[in-house]
């Protein structure tokens, strides 16, 4: 069976310093990126793509599109099967857990009808309004979910309206079977640190240009609301530049929604006993090493 390694962790972990450091170390690896919005042309600093080393899967959309995870899943596949083809082995890194999971796992997606009437009405509502009903309806899913991405908010509502079924047990791994022989790496940090990773890298963004890259966007006629839906830096930066908030509330209101999603994405990680803790990117270079070699 052929080899497939992920990298995973909380944002601000260092998952990007450790997949390079592999990939600069070992010549037959190629590093794939999975996230869901480093896939955008233009979003730079506000994802934080690391463009010292070559990852696929950046800059493969306009700002304005979309992409769902059946797409992702389907793309990132087919790169994988590429880089196997040219005898090498495929290094996963990223922080979209779901569309990670997709890809290591068989997983089965639901087929969801497409409900117009009913897409427009979540539409029309906003993220806070769109989790309270997710909490509702499927508790399990909304522990995990992004709670101002609303995007993920209508689809994850969507699924769950229109099949009766809740999210995590329409879009279920089948009995967690891997697609291809894998290790999976996450990157563990101390809470506290990397809380002050987050904190540090909000005020490097904001002095490199985060928010002077959103108003070009915008200046570019990307839409503020396909904006928003992407959830923490693009839409609380999107509503600093309408003048909902002071530049130092923005930058606070950042902190604590990145701080609450990072514990979102632990608690998803934490529930994989498939995933081998490293503390630092020598530990990972070891693992990888006695993994493919």
């Amino acid at each position: 069976m052929k080899k497939l390694i992920a990298i995973v962790g909380p944002t601000a972990s260092g998952k990007s310093g450790v997949a390079k450091f592999v990939v600069d170390s070992l010549p037959n690896i190629e590093a794939i990126s999975i996230d869901s919005r480093q896939v955008f042309k233009g979003l730079d600093i506000g994802t934080g793509k690391d463009k010292t080393f070559f990852q696929h899967l950046i800059d493969i959309k306009n700002p304005g599109e979309s992409i769902s995870v059946v797409e992702f899943q389907k793309t990132a596949l087919k790169t994988v099967k590429e880089i196997y083809s040219r005898n090498k082995t495929p290094i996963l890194v990223g922080g979209s857990n779901y569309y990670m999971d997709s890809i290591i796992y068989k997983r089965k997606f639901p087929k969801v009808e497409n409900d117009k009437k009913l897409s427009n009405e979540l539409n029309n509502k906003t993220a806070d309004e769109l989790f309270e009903i997710l909490q509702t309806l499927d508790p399990k899913r909304a522990e995990y979910i992004d709670v101002k991405n609303k995007r993920r908010l209508v689809r994850a509502l969507e699924i769950n309206m229109l099949t009766s079924k809740n999210t995590i047990e329409k879009e279920k791994v089948l009995n967690k079977n891997y697609r291809f022989k894998t290790m999976i790496l996450g990157v563990e940090v101390e809470r506290e640190k990397l809380y002050k990773n987050i904190n540090k890298r909000v005020e490097e963004r904001i002095n490199e240009g985060m928010v002077k890259e959103v108003r070009d966007l915008i200046s570019k006629k990307v839409p503020k609301s396909w904006l928003k839906k992407l959830g923490l830096e693009y839409q609380i930066i999107t509503e600093y530049l309408e003048a909902k908030c002071t530049k130092e509330e923005m930058i606070q209101i950042l902190k604590y929604r990145i701080h609450a999603f990072a514990r979102r994405q632990l608690t998803w990680l934490r529930s994989n006993k498939d995933i081998v803790w490293i503390r630092d990117k020598k530990e990972a270079l070891k693992q990888v090493q006695g993994f493919v070699l």
